[in-house]
């Protein structure tokens, strides 16, 4: 009876470790996805006042670097006119950095999810993409 006992609260212990250990992956992905916009732009500022040729190429690289080489984030860079008017009220021209992952390319959060799915409810707690974008303004427009 007392293995019985045991075991059953062992298992329920081991589930909410799980759920707490598959969380905190969570934010700490989507920490980790926000850093690496803000990265990315500001490295388009920066292309931008270099005057490259390869802005997009050189933003994403950088914001890809946060997470290291073979990553499977999708990063893409558009240019629009601002939401907001630059200096003396010309239209500003701005770049937007946005990031995405799929969340069942790692492994650790497919096992997280497994055991999740255990408790009440269904366990349906894990995204399946995140993302995060950054919006910086990269020029004042012309005098």
């Amino acid at each position: 009876m007392a293995a019985l006992e045991f075991s059953l609260v062992l298992m329920a212990l081991f589930m909410f470790l799980f759920a707490i250990i598959g969380l905190g992956l969570i934010f700490w992905l989507q920490q980790q996805l926000a850093a690496a916009a803000s990265e990315g732009a500001r490295a388009a500022v920066q292309a931008q006042l270099d005057e490259a040729p390869d802005a997009a190429a050189r933003t994403c690289g950088a914001a890809l670097a946060v997470f290291g080489a073979d990553t499977s984030v999708d990063c893409r860079v558009t240019r629009a006119p601002c939401a907001w008017a630059g200096s003396g009220g010309q239209a500003a021209d701005c770049a937007t950095v946005a990031l995405s992952y799929s969340v069942r390319q790692w492994p650790l959060l497919a096992t997280a999810q497994g055991f999740l799915s255990m408790l009440p409810g269904g366990g349906n707690w894990i995204p399946e993409r995140m993302g995060a974008r950054a919006v910086v303004q990269v020029s004042q427009g012309t005098p």
